[in-house]
């Protein structure tokens, strides 16, 4: 949504335009590679600490009152929170909204990971951070790199990619881990390179997403308008998937204790799309 504002801006001067999609997954600028990496090594000690220990960390962060949404969601990112092992820690933790578990229930047999770690699991004896790369660049950037194009299609502009010619994408997949990583700076070496060309504040900013403010959006207007789809017994998605899944998604996010934001957005997503392109129907939350 935001790239298609940005987009429609942007064709007011321009007909094309560079973007530096691509970095990130060929150089490591993403803080979960970083994350991911540390939080497995501490489940190797974290997993000899006491079984109940354990037990009573994950019952702590997942239920106390005591906790605000925002620390509980920070927290439910940690070893403290979750299972140990690399579908949990990394894919659940950074790529999902619902977990692993909570995919299978709500999609059936079908592996809903069993694509990423296909490629994931493509070069074993790889370094770890190369193959959470090599997995990046053949999922989630391919889902990047389609929205981009769609987006800036629906404006009338040309959107380009330098940064994944594929010289530079084979030589990045030759360079050691220390150059893209290196004592917890992601894209390292893309950084050393631009700092003869720009200054040391564009280089070395704090990373900024591009994020749509949808917290905002639920917790204010759209708020009643999506509770209300969301409890319709005859919604396009009460047709597949449990009425339970959701009264317990709207169960949490009243509660007001934890950050339901992410799924709350999906289920919406999903809704709205089934009810325009299968059931016919033009649904507005205003």
């Amino acid at each position: 949504m935001a790239l298609y504002f940005v987009s429609r801006l942007a064709a007011q001067q321009v007909k094309v335009v560079l973007t530096g999609e691509g970095s990130d997954e060929i150089f490591a600028g993403y803080s979960r590679y970083r994350l991911y990496l540390a939080f497995a090594q501490q489940a190797e000690w974290w997993e000899h600490a006491p079984q109940a220990l354990r037990n009573r960390m994950r019952s702590f962060i997942a239920r106390s009152p005591l906790l605000r949404p925002s620390l509980r969601r920070k927290l439910s990112h940690t070893v403290f929170a979750r299972p140990g092992g690399f579908a949990s820690l990394y894919l659940d933790n950074f790529l999902a909204a619902f977990g692993h578990e909570e995919l299978r229930g709500l999609a059936g047999d079908e592996d809903p990971y069993g694509d990423y770690l296909a490629h994931y699991d493509r070069y074993r004896d790889g370094p770890p951070l190369q193959r959470l790369l090599y997995a990046d660049q053949k999922t989630y950037l391919v889902e990047l790199l389609r929205k981009q194009d769609r987006m800036s299609m629906a404006t009338s502009i040309e959107s380009r990619v330098p940064l994944l010619d594929h010289t530079l994408v084979e030589f990045a997949a030759h360079l050691p881990a220390r150059l893209k990583l290196n004592g917890g700076t992601g894209k390292y070496i893309f950084k050393r390179m631009a700092e003869r060309l720009l200054p040391s504040s564009i280089v070395h900013r704090t990373k900024m997403g591009f994020p749509t403010p949808v917290g905002e959006w639920m917790a204010g207007e759209f708020r009643s308008p999506v509770e209300s789809l969301l409890r319709d017994r005859h919604s396009f998605c009460s047709a597949f998937l449990p009425a339970s899944a959701s009264q317990d998604l709207l169960a949490q996010a009243s509660s007001g204790r934890y950050d339901t934001t992410d799924r709350m957005w999906r289920w919406l997503t999903l809704e709205l799309w089934g009810r325009r392109f299968f059931l016919g129907q033009n649904p507005s939350l205003l």
